[in-house]
């Protein structure tokens, strides 16, 4: 009779437990359905390969233009946030832009019969390439100089008359895989080895043609053929350049102007992306060279046009070809959150994150083009239950199963939210005091009484008090108000905490350092800089934390630089002859004078620009060696000029950051890593075919982005700068063909704004270098986050509530502001009404604190009516 009643029990009980939990006959994972990312895997990724792409279409190998989304704008760059999830794409454009200025200014500069031999040469562009790619190992996969048909005159072809163009030329270079090449005895790629060749030799060398595959660079702006909208889609750009011959001297006083034609400079409120300087291509398979989903970022070469004749009104700026800039798909984030203000469509991929109805999405940055690529934080009015800590993440929900899906990553309602009080934040502040009451002052604000005008001392109410009356408690007052000062310092020296960060004496003093630094950077100016001490022109090294990641890709402008020098003076001899091609040759000043230019003219964050060479290392064209040669790009009001730093009074091998750059590398360079070029040259001047150069690979030992030094902050006040700056330094070398070895040559530099800095106010560990560290007076229910964004200011950062707590506020956000804070801190200081101590979380409430899960309900209610059996 008792197994019988048991049995009446539990069968109910087991029918229930099969119906809750969720049981489904096709699997554990049939709630994932196709979507738009799987179709693009599906039709692009895993369909075409290197083995079958060749007689796929073009058409094939091309995908939607809104698979990449919040594309770079040079129009946009100034006014919006690019987060880190396109700084790639960022510096792809500025690469870009870069390579362009450099080229149409070369071209245009030495556009004579008596330069035509000094121009860039076939090693110089080689070695452009290699060192855009060898210079940036996760951000730049591939780079080429490619020219328009029958508009490229090579000074390298002995075999071709002067005045001669070739039908087509272009160096393209991209990464290549040396897992299993010879020498790796590790087997694994080290993103060390470029493989370039003439794209306009051998077959299918056609790439103006529609069927070439593959160039969806080209129909950007080649062929440039109508001159009707030349001056809405190329810009006229002014240079000034002062030159030096003898050490200590310029040659005059002046700067010599220099006009020419470069990409175009949209205004802010253009909207066409026809006129933008910097496009960028849709993702295209690179087939035949690389293999890989690649996109591009592209910019057009100016230069006059036909180059070499006499009848000059005849001649055109005219676009004669694009610089592109290459990285790979896979590696390209993109955002499976829902279209909204923060991910503007049209967007391919949108909506495909799979976060549940009552969470919000947010895309993270270094996923690439994978699943999971995201968070789902608890929207306004609801809450994380209380064994959790949200947010959760998306990968975690990709791999869940029907049941934790349905079981998981849910937030809970919560009730009873409020407004947090509105004050006006101008208002001043009357308190009033009463004779008869006269001793409640004391629960009073003593300090918003010594701060505030507008006291009155007696009322209607309590009766008048008299002038004397009114002077003795005044007195009184101040006497109590700075005893009690007294006593609070006291009480803080022996322990200085409070609710708002636990904030300690040390930590108070941090944060009058952080303020005194504000000031100090404030109160410095071009107009006084020279009027006040030397060491009021610089800030400690610990107010520029995090510099060297917010300022990577202007320090990687700097090692691209360095790689280029490094692989021409440690290969390139100037005798060198290769049969019809003509080799060797030297570094002409006015090369070096374009690099740093286009350095400080191709990226907006980037102030001003050096290559400053050792004592007699650069030899000027006939061969006699400079004491010193150091081209120095800046930007003034707006406009790029350059002096040779030789000219200065001071040298320049005396300045600090050449001295600490020298010392390190001056006698070890065995920290520096091989680098290689496999670089395929065209045959003939036709390009019949492309045959391996003579010298192959081509090896050069470069340094790498963490060789190089960051400066502390400090102010240039040198009438060319003159603003705050954080100079990054890395060095170059040279072949030293007698001792057979590699020697220090000189040091490349760029200078970047301390005003585009975001300092991170939030707690860190003691070892960290941070000045602003601690800063922050999120409330102990909250923890801080950096928010970025927002330059060299404070409040930069937002307090989330804590496990266990809520937001109380209904809102719609589910933070507090960090500037909404400092500017309530600093009102309650002042005395004025705050609500400060309003932004702090609450404890969870009772009924959302554990979210309900029936099924483990029913399991205990089963388990507690057996035990009782």
């Amino acid at each position: 009779m008792a197994k019988f009643q048991l049995y009446t029990i539990v069968a109910p009980c087991f029918i229930i437990l099969v119906c809750l939990s969720g049981m489904e006959t096709g699997g554990k994972f049939t709630w994932l359905q196709r979507d738009r990312f799987d179709e693009v895997v599906g039709k692009y990724i895993n369909a075409i390969k290197g083995h079958n792409c060749a007689p796929r279409s073009k058409a094939d190998m091309m995908m939607r233009d809104d698979i990449v989304t919040q594309i770079p704008k040079a129009n946009e760059l100034l006014s919006k946030v690019f987060y880190s999830n396109r700084s790639v794409l960022v510096h792809m454009h500025n690469m870009a832009l870069n390579r362009a200025f450099f080229m149409s200014y070369i071209l245009q500069r030495m556009n004579s019969t008596e330069d035509y031999s000094i121009q860039p040469n076939l090693h110089y562009l080689y070695m452009s390439v290699t060192a855009d790619i060898n210079a940036n190992p996760y951000a730049i996969n591939g780079s080429s100089i490619v020219f328009d048909q029958d508009v490229y005159y090579p000074n390298w072809l002995t075999n071709l008359d002067f005045n001669k163009t070739i039908p087509l030329f272009g160096v393209k270079g991209w990464r290549k895989d040396n897992t299993f090449a010879q020498g790796n005895f590790i087997r694994e790629p080290n993103r060390r080895v470029v493989q370039c060749q003439d794209i306009g030799a051998g077959n299918n060398k056609n790439y103006t043609h529609d069927g070439y595959k593959m160039n969806p660079w080209y129909d950007f702006w080649l062929p440039d053929l109508d001159g009707q909208e030349d001056k809405s889609n190329k810009f006229t750009y002014s240079v000034g350049i002062r030159y030096s011959n003898v050490t200590g001297k310029f040659i005059k006083e002046d700067f010599d102007v220099f006009n020419f034609f470069g990409p175009n400079l949209p205004s802010q409120s253009e909207k066409d992306i026809g006129k933008m300087p910097v496009r960028f291509t849709v993702p295209y398979f690179d087939c035949g060279k690389s293999n890989t989903w690649k996109v591009s970022a592209v910019a057009p070469i100016v230069d006059f046009f036909p180059r070499y004749s006499n009848y000059t009104h005849m001649r055109r700026q005219r676009f004669v070809g694009v610089i592109t800039m290459d990285t790979d798909f896979m590696k390209i984030d993109f955002n499976p959150c829902g279209v909204s203000a923060g991910n503007p469509g049209p967007s391919y991929l949108a909506g495909v994150a799979r976060c549940k109805d009552h969470t919000g999405c947010k895309a993270k940055s270094g996923k690439g083009y994978g699943r999971g690529g995201y968070i789902c934080h608890c929207k306004g009015k609801y809450v994380y239950p209380m064994d959790i800590q949200g947010p959760y993440d998306g990968k975690l929900i990709e791999m869940s199963t029907n049941e934790e899906r349905a079981n998981s990553f849910n937030c809970i309602r919560g009730d009873h939210y409020r407004v947090l009080p509105i004050v006006d934040q101008n208002a001043d502040v009357t308190v009033e005091f009463g004779v008869a009451n006269i001793n409640t002052r004391k629960k009073r604000s003593l300090l918003s009484i010594n701060e505030t005008d507008s006291v009155h001392y007696g009322s209607e109410k309590h009766g008048k008090v008299e002038i004397r009356e009114r002077e003795t408690v005044k007195e009184t007052i101040k006497v109590e108000f700075e005893q009690n000062q007294k006593k609070k310092e006291k009480k803080k020296r022996k322990k200085r905490t409070t609710d708002y960060g636990d904030r300690s004496e040390f930590d108070q003093m941090r944060f009058d350092r952080m303020i005194r630094i504000f000031r100090q950077k404030v109160s410095i100016n071009k107009d006084n800089c020279k009027s006040v001490p030397a060491s009021s022109l610089n800030l400690p090294g610990d107010a520029a934390y995090d510099v060297e990641n917010q300022f990577k890709f202007q320090g990687a402008t700097a090692l691209r630089l360095s790689h280029f020098l490094s692989i021409f003076l440690e290969t390139v001899q100037i005798t060198d002859n290769f049969g019809n091609l003509r080799g060797g040759g030297r570094l002409h000043q006015d090369h070096l004078f374009g690099e740093v230019l286009a350095n400080v003219m191709g990226d907006h964050r980037i102030l001003s620009s050096g290559i400053f060479f050792e004592p007699y290392i650069f030899e000027n064209t006939d061969g006699t060696a400079k004491e010193l040669f150091g081209p120095y790009a800046f930007k003034d009001r707006g406009v790029a000029k350059a002096i040779d730093m030789a000219g200065l009074p001071r040298k320049y091998i005396f300045e600090d950051w050449y001295q600490n750059i020298k010392q390190s590398w001056e006698t070890n360079t065995a920290k520096l890593k091989k680098h290689k070029m496999n670089q395929l040259v065209r045959s003939d001047a036709k390009g019949t075919s492309s045959i391996k150069f003579e010298y192959y690979p081509i090896g050069y030992y470069a340094p790498k982005y963490e060789d190089g030094l960051w400066s502390h902050p400090k102010f240039k006040c040198d009438g060319m700068t003159d603003n705050w700056v954080m100079t990054y330094s890395i060095p170059f070398f040279r072949r030293d063909y007698v001792a057979k070895k590699n020697k220090f040559a000189g040091v490349v530099t760029v200078d970047v704004p301390l005003d585009n800095l975001e300092i991170n106010q939030c707690p860190m560990a003691f070892s960290v270098a941070n000045a602003f560290k601690n800063t922050a007076r999120c409330h102990k229910s909250t923890k801080c986050k950096m928010i970025p964004g927002y330059k060299y200011s404070r409040g930069a950062y937002r307090c989330d509530c804590k496990q266990g707590y809520e937001y109380q506020f209904a809102d719609g956000k589910n933070f507090i502001e960090g500037s909404l804070v400092e500017l309530e801190y600093e009102k309650k200081v002042k005395g004025l009404f705050s609500r400060f101590d309003s932004l702090v979380c609450r404890v969870q409430g009772g009924a959302t604190a554990v979210a309900v899960n029936y099924f483990s309900v029913l399991i205990g209610m089963i388990v507690s009516l057996m035990m009782s059996r």
